[in-house]
C-alpha cells in the first residue's frame, strides 16, 4: 500500500514538473508550502522532509526517539506573475505566460539516536515569461537534492546537502543586426530572432545548516547555500531580419554556449515556543546577486553568408547583471491545536535588479511585501493542508535618461545604441499550495 502511495506520487510529482519553469532572475524567499504559509521565516522551526530545502540541519528532529523515524513529503504549488509594461511611446504588454507549477517530493530515514538520511526533487519559486519580443517559456529546472541530519546532542543539530540542478532552457530573445554604420537601433526590420535551446544535466550545488536549542523555549537556526552555474552547449536558431539586405541571406551553423549563474543565499532564524502549541520565528534571507555575473551566450560557428560584405560571424554576447544583494527579513506566527494547524507570515523583500536594468529581456523585479497564510489537518503523524501567498512589487518607473538594458548586437555593435527598457512596469506574484505529509 505505501509503496503504491510513493509511486503514484512521484508520477504525479514528474508530470507537474513538466511545467516548472526557471527564468534565471530574482526568487521569491519560499521554498515549499509550509515556507509558502510563514513567508519565509522557516528556518530555525524546520522539522521535516522539507527541511532539505529550509535547513538540513532540521532533519536531525526525525531521529529515532523523537516525534518520528521516518517522514514522507509531497507538496505542489502554483506561481504566477502579472507583468504590466507600458512604454514611453505608448505601447502596451504584459505576461502571456499563465503560471506553472512547482513540485516538492521528500523522504526522510531515521538512522539510529543521531543520524537521519534524506532525498527529494523541488524547483525554484520563480516564473517564466512570455512577451512579442521575449520568451522563456519551456524553460525548467530540477533540484534532486541528498540531505543529512545529525543531532551532535540533544540541543545541537547540523546538517547538510548536495543537489544537482537539472535546467532545461528554452529562451528566446530579439537582437539588433547591425552589418555596418550607420545602423539605426530603431529600425524594426534589423530586428534579429535567436532561439536557444540547451540542457544542462550537470550543475552541482550544496548547503549547510545548524540548529541550537538556547533553551527549551528558544531555538537558533542558520542556513548557507552555494551557487549554482549553469552552463553547457544548445542550438541556435536564427530568424533573419526582414530588411532587404537580408533578402538573399542564408545561416550557417546552429551550436551556442549558454551560461549563467544562480547566487549563494544565506538564511538566519530564531524561533520562540512561548507555550506547547505556539510558535513564533523571525528570520532573515539574503541573496547575494552581486556576486552573480553576466548572462553570456557564445554562438560557436554561426555566421550569416550569401550577404553584401559578409559572410557575418555571430559573436559572444553578454548580458550584464550589476544586480544588488537584496535582504528579506520575516515573521511568522503558527499555531498547533487539537487536530488542526494554522500560520500565517510576512516578509519583505529588497529589489536585487536595480530600477535602470528592469527590462522585459533581463528581469522584473522591485521591493516586494510577500504575506502568506495556511493549514490545515495535524494529527496522527498527518499534516494534510495547503497555503496561499502573494507577493506586491512596487511600481518601478525607468525614465529614458536612467534606462540601461541596450539591445544585444551579434553581428557587429552600432556607434550608438539607445536603452530598449525605458517605461513603466507593474507586477505581482500569486501563489497556492496543498501540503501532504507523514511521520511514522
Amino acid at each position: 500500500m505505501l509503496g503504491s502511495v510513493i509511486r503514484n506520487a512521484m508520477v504525479a510529482v514528474l508530470c507537474l514538473g513538466a511545467s516548472v519553469a526557471r527564468a534565471g532572475g530574482p526568487l521569491l524567499p519560499v521554498q515549499g508550502v509550509r515556507s509558502l504559509e510563514r513567508a519565509g521565516a522557516l528556518v530555525a522551526g524546520a522539522e521535516d522532509a522539507d527541511s532539505l530545502w529550509t535547513n538540513p540541519a532540521g532533519l536531525a528532529r526525525l531521529r529515532a526517539g523523537r516525534a518520528g523515524k521516518r517522514a514522507l513529503l509531497f507538496d505542489a504549488a502554483y506561481v504566477y506573475q502579472t507583468v504590466d509594461v507600458v512604454a514611453l511611446d505608448g505601447t502596451a504588454s504584459s505576461n502571456l505566460q499563465p503560471g506553472h507549477g512547482i513540485p516538492g517530493l521528500a523522504g526522510a530515514l531515521g538512522l539510529g539516536d543521531r543520524l537521519v538520511l534524506a532525498g527529494g526533487l523541488t524547483a525554484p519559486y520563480d516564473t517564466v515569461h512570455r512577451y512579442a519580443t521575449d520568451d522563456t517559456t519551456g524553460t525548467l529546472t530540477f533540484v534532486v537534492t541528498a540531505g543529512v541530519g545529525y543531532a551532535v546532542s540533544d540541543r545541537l543539530r547540523v546538517g547538510a546537502t548536495i543537489q544537482n540542478h537539472v535546467t532545461r532552457t528554452r529562451r528566446s530573445l530579439t537582437t539588433l543586426a547591425c552589418t555596418g554604420d550607420p545602423c539605426d537601433a530603431t529600425d524594426a526590420s534589423l530586428a534579429m530572432r535567436l532561439d536557444i535551446a540547451q540542457t544542462d544535466y550537470l550543475a552541482p550545488a550544496g548547503s549547510l545548516g545548524v540548529q541550537l536549542d538556547v533553551t527549551p523555549y528558544v531555538t537558533l537556526g542558520a542556513l548557507v547555500q552555494s551557487p549554482v552555474r549553469v552552463a553547457g552547449q544548445g542550438t541556435l536558431t536564427v530568424q533573419l531580419p526582414t530588411a532587404m539586405q537580408f533578402a538573399s541571406a542564408r545561416v550557417t551553423g546552429d551550436r551556442v554556449a549558454y551560461e549563467y549563474a544562480r547566487p549563494p543565499i544565506v538564511r538566519a532564524g530564531v524561533e520562540l515556543r512561548p507555550r506547547a502549541d505556539l510558535r513564533v520565528e523571525a528570520a532573515l534571507s539574503v541573496e547575494l546577486w552581486s556576486a552573480v555575473g553576466a548572462v553570456t551566450i557564445a554562438p560557436d560557428g554561426v555566421q550569416l553568408e550569401d550577404i553584401a560584405g559578409g559572410p557575418f560571424p555571430l559573436g559572444e554576447m553578454q548580458e550584464p547583471r550589476s544586480y544588488d544583494t537584496s535582504f528579506a527579513p520575516s515573521i511568522a506566527v503558527e499555531w498547533h491545536g487539537d487536530g488542526v494547524m494554522l500560520g500565517a507570515g510576512y516578509a519583505y523583500e529588497t529589489a536585487a535588479v536595480p530600477s535602470d536594468q528592469v527590462a522585459i529581456s533581463t528581469a522584473i523585479d522591485a521591493g516586494k511585501h510577500v504575506l502568506g497564510a495556511g493549514g490545515g489537518y495535524e494529527a496522527y503523524g498527518w499534516q494534510i493542508g495547503g497555503a496561499v501567498g502573494v507577493a506586491l512589487l512596487a511600481d518601478v518607473a525607468v525614465p529614458a535618461t536612467a534606462a540601461a538594458v541596450v539591445p544585444l548586437a551579434p553581428l557587429r555593435a552600432p556607434t550608438t545604441t539607445s536603452p530598449g527598457n525605458a517605461g513603466r512596469y507593474e507586477s505581482r506574484y500569486i501563489v497556492g499550495g496543498l501540503r501532504f505529509a507523514r511521520r511514522f
